[in-house]
């Protein structure tokens, strides 16, 4: 089993691998791509071709290492598949040790599930539905799959095989890097900075920007907690200042990550990037022109580098390779100082499980000895608890007549069985004290299991990391986003231009993204009433992600985001001239063909 690729059920992107690679990760689950296909919400973690944690460019990058020594050793299953491999087998595994913690007979089910890549997402709801009936329940279901993960995921060094638990325990006692750091030359505003968000060519601030966080409150757009977030910083420009704060970014290159806007706001930020010279001169370069400062891991002693260029080339290490020893240099690098640590790195299909993991690998143990705050951007393409206010705008969207609603029902995609105009609003669930909790389905089948697993591997750690270390989490839901590699691809682009109609969805540009999540970060950090802060009580711990939730719409519209895909470019086209007129041929054809055979 070790050190090769085999394709599984489902996963038809799967190649071939050579043998084992020193210090690299690797199993035998076949890459799903993420983006495959309409339907697609794009999350603001990304949805990358390739690695989006290497620039701030939307550009297309091929690792340099071989993906192919994370390996899985997993336990004799109930029906093993065929030649004990594939996406499938590896992939159930852990969902069924998450449900099987609180629901053996479920965790059997998942076990058993033969159409894994078709069916997965029911179990995921039924997961959810699990959590939701106490707050034990969902803690051990987070515990459950973290647990799997570790028990069963390697390292392999020097042709040794290790768990992953015992690699960073062995390698990550010590490491080899010194630590360099930049402190850039500008100055904040003689007044201090102020919460600015840029959107259709303005940048908005003040009351402004409160004008528009109420629109897109009321449309439905975010929840009321988001808009209540981001005009705290609006009404308390003085948190804005995070001169004395510590970032740690893991992925701090990617294009879809907080840097830039923290750096503007005079932060220190602690980054881990793969060892390139071209992502380390950009973000260097950023560095210089800004009021913070740059904290980083170094080859060689920065006194003994001459320029930006000598320091850019012997900067960063590989979250793959060198896991235990960025961990260990992150447990020793500022002493005394609270961390706040994000995961931004981001891959495609398999690969993206990998770096999940690996990030969750120094995340989990900063906050149990720094008790360091976990930071993510979370996916509006998941299952989430609501409140019953969003479930009851689902509710009403779906049952209004417009036109949204009458040209889709008298559509193809309205007959039984297709799979479209799915309703959103689910059931609630009852906990066992009695309570109502509501969630939705947000999830797009074709992203496939791996990229569930690997966004889920960040739910289960923030809970953990709430509940159990007893840390503040920062982990929103962020809006779908517009990026170049989506929006070159023509079928993405034709059911973002007509995402419009159905209402409230908004696709965001990158930049407006950019601006809301880290404004939602900073609250996080700043305002102790947060409901993210383990001071604070929530009914279930899955409701962590409820609250200052930027979904885009996916929330309160009248159908399942994972059935709108062909249906909002069916309306974009049947708005545009060419679209009515082919409607309007199509229709004379038909009345034609009916007048002939009728007689008429």
């Amino acid at each position: 089993m070790a050190g090769t690729f085999e394709e599984g059920e489902g996963g038809r992107e799967g190649g071939r691998g050579g043998p084992k690679t020193q210090g690299l990760w690797s199993h035998k689950w076949a890459c799903v791509r993420v983006c495959m296909g309409v339907p697609l919400m794009l999350p603001l973690d990304g949805c990358e071709s390739v690695v989006s944690s290497t620039s701030f460019a939307q550009t297309e990058v091929t690792p340099d290492w071989t993906p192919s020594s994370l390996l899985l050793s997993l336990p004799p299953p109930p029906i093993p598949p065929p030649n004990n491999s594939g996406s499938t087998f590896g992939n159930k595994g852990a969902w069924a040790a998450a449900v099987a913690a609180v629901d053996p007979a479920e965790g059997t089910k998942v076990e058993k599930e033969r159409s894994w890549r078709q069916q997965y997402t029911k179990y995921i709801v039924k997961q959810v539905q699990l959590g939701l009936k106490s707050p034990k329940n969902a803690v051990s279901i987070a515990q459950g799959g973290l647990d799997y993960c570790y028990q069963n995921f390697e390292f392999i060094r020097d042709g040794q095989t290790y768990k992953l638990g015992e690699a960073l325990e062995k390698f990550g006692g010590s490491h080899a890097f010194e630590t360099g750091v930049i402190k850039g030359d500008g100055k904040l505003p003689k007044f201090g900075p102020e919460c600015q968000v840029p959107y259709q060519k303005k940048v908005l601030k003040g009351e402004a920007l409160k004008a528009q966080l109420d629109k897109w409150a009321s449309y439905g757009t975010i929840e009321p907690s988001a808009r209540d977030a981001i005009s705290y910083l609006v009404d308390n420009p003085n948190v804005l200042d995070l001169s004395d704060k510590y970032f740690v970014l893991l992925g701090a290159g990617s294009a879809m990550g907080p840097f830039l806007t923290l750096l503007s706001l005079g932060a220190n930020i602690i980054a881990i990037d793969l060892d390139r010279q071209g992502i380390w001169e950009r973000l260097i370069r950023e560095t210089r022109n800004s009021p913070g400062t740059l904290i980083f891991p170094l080859k060689k002693k920065q006194s003994t580098l001459k320029s930006d260029a000598d320091i850019a080339a012997q900067a960063g290490g590989n979250l793959f390779t060198d896991t235990p020893e960025i961990r260990a240099w992150l447990m020793g690098v500022e002493k005394g100082k609270d961390f706040v640590v994000g995961a931004y790195a981001y891959l495609d299909g398999e690969l993206h499980v990998k770096v999940s993991l690996a990030m969750d690998a120094i995340i989990r143990d900063l906050t149990r000895v720094r008790k360091a705050t976990p930071a993510y951007l979370c996916t509006p393409t998941d299952v989430h608890v609501i409140t019953k206010e969003a479930h009851d705008a689902a509710e009403k969207e779906f049952k209004k007549i417009n036109f949204t609603n009458v040209v889709s029902k008298l559509s193809p995609f309205a007959l039984p069985g297709t799979g479209y105009l799915v309703k959103n609003a689910l059931p609630p669930v009852k906990a066992e004290d009695g309570e109502e909790l509501y969630l939705v389905d947000g999830i797009v089948g074709r992203q496939g299991p791996n990229y569930a697993l690997a966004k889920r591997i960040q739910h289960w750690r923030a809970v953990v990391a709430r509940e159990v270390d007893k840390v503040n989490v920062s982990s929103n839901i962020a809006p779908s986003t517009a990026t170049v590699s989506v929006t070159s691809n023509k079928l993405f682009a034709l059911a973002y231009q007509g995402f419009h109609f159905f209402a409230p969805l908004e696709v965001f540009q990158q930049e407006t993204s950019n601006a809301v999540m880290a404004a939602m970060l900073i609250h996080d950090i700043r305002n102790p009433k947060v409901p993210s802060n383990p001071k604070n009580k929530l009914r279930n711990p899955l409701e962590l992600f409820t609250y200052g939730s930027l979904h885009g719409g996916v929330w309160r519209m009248a159908y399942k985001i994972d059935s709108i895909g062909e249906p909002a470019a069916f309306l974009y086209l049947f708005t545009t001239p060419l679209g009515m007129m082919v409607v309007v041929a199509f229709w004379a054809v038909v009345i034609g063909l009916i007048k002939q055979y009728a007689g008429f």
